[in-house]
């Protein structure tokens, strides 16, 4: 009986509803070219939830983005690298500031107005045209 119940659980999940079943994917870029993924983007379908970088480049995740909707929602960093967040955005243009004044060299990665869009912009390229056509 246990194993009826499983599988019309599982058919009424992947059949009936497929909106609710969306796999998790994750992208990440190298910025400093190290052969380590330094960002890494969390997205379902072709929008980003979270993203994790490792801004000082030892291996650990420092800053944190939330998104929602495709659109910015809050984003902590720890700028002193202790493991504790010390820094705390609510407003995407405060955050957009702050990375290009502490860390350009992740401008290209963490600087977007629109997040929904993950698959593309991931593997933009500095210098290259960022626009679909």
């Amino acid at each position: 009986m246990k194993k009826i119940s499983i599988g019309v659980l599982f058919y009424f999940t992947l059949f009936l509803c497929p909106g609710m079943v969306m796999a998790l994917q994750t992208k990440t870029v190298d910025v400093n070219k190290d052969g380590k993924p330094d960002v890494t983007y969390q997205q379902v379908e072709d929008f980003a939830t979270k993203i994790e970088a490792d801004t000082n480049y030892d291996g650990k995740p420092d800053l944190v983005v939330h998104i929602e909707n495709g659109k910015f929602d809050s984003a902590e960093a720890d700028t002193d690298y202790d493991g504790n967040t010390d820094k705390q955005f609510n407003d995407s243009t405060q955050f957009k500031d702050w990375v290009n004044a502490n860390r350009p060299d992740f401008n290209d990665s963490l600087g977007w107005d629109d997040w929904s869009r993950v698959k593309s912009k991931v593997f933009w390229k500095p210098g290259e045209n960022n626009q679909e056509g």
